[in-house]
């Protein structure tokens, strides 16, 4: 009896199998269908859209297309769109999808493109484009940059690079605030602690609107908030900030600043 109820779930096991195999089977099978009529649908397009755009090019119509979407975006182009007007390229903007196929969609918008760098080569747009972003900061000197808008220059003093940004104001940070004695340090497994700032450094160099937030994993800390919160703010205002750059010009930014505790 044992062995025909083993034999019998061995059964039933291949027969689910099977089934949801063949099931599976005819989803792939659908999902094909409909991925390759809709390839279809979006190649049709690209064909009408290319001989568009070689009839344009015939009559010597040019357009540069600003990108959106799941591509580099930028803020110049109210700029860019001055620069290209003396070369009589015209301006249009194409949205970009990350589930159409690369080379099937905004084929007009490509062909163009190929045909830009033909005739004024390839570094053209990208040559209009620093000048573009130069105009740009000059046109808004009153702007207050996020911090991923500006050249990668340290705002931080005596830092050789870059990257020494993300970790001396850290070091020097507890030269000025050290830990309490009874401190609740973290524990191999547990979450870090952090306290952070945001703050406005202007082009002078002076410093303005300080935002920080405090949050310690271990709850017996938060006695300390207010003495944590009060030393980065005096590390803050006493610290000589170097003010940012934006393509060499400079300009006020946000600055934003992360500490974790032990």
């Amino acid at each position: 009896m044992r062995n025909m109820k083993i034999i019998y779930l061995m059964l039933l096991f291949a027969f689910i199998s099977c089934g949801k195999s063949t099931y599976q089977n005819q989803a792939l099978k659908e999902q094909r269908v409909e991925l390759d009529s809709e390839n279809k649908y979006w190649d049709s397009i690209c064909k009408v859209e290319t001989k568009n755009a070689e009839k344009d090019i015939k009559q010597n119509k040019l357009t540069y297309f600003h990108s959106f979407g799941m591509v580099v975006q930028y803020r110049s182009n109210e700029e860019m769109n001055k620069l290209l007007s003396k070369y009589n390229i015209r301006i249009d903007s194409a949205l970009y999808y990350c589930t159409v196929p690369g080379e099937l969609q905004n084929c007009y918008a490509n062909k163009m493109a190929q045909e830009i760098d033909k005739r004024f080569g390839k570094n053209f747009i990208d040559s209009l484009r620093i000048v573009a972003e130069k105009q740009f900061v000059k046109n808004n000197p009153n702007k207050i940059y996020d911090f991923e808008e500006c050249d990668t220059l340290s705002r931080y003093p005596n830092d050789k690079s870059y990257s020494d940004f993300f970790k001396n104001y850290k070091n020097d940070f507890f030269k000025i605030a050290e830990y309490p004695k009874d401190f609740e340090f973290r524990k191999e497994k547990d979450s870090y602690s952090w306290i952070s700032a945001d703050f406005i450094l202007h082009k002078d160099g002076t410093v303005t609107d300080i935002d920080i937030e405090l949050t310690f994993q271990n709850k017996k800390n938060y006695k300390y908030s207010s003495y944590f919160t009060s030393k980065l703010k005096e590390f803050i205002l006493k610290t000589k900030w170097i003010p940012a750059k934006s393509m060499g010009e400079i300009v006020n930014s946000k600055v934003p600043l992360t500490i974790h505790f032990k």
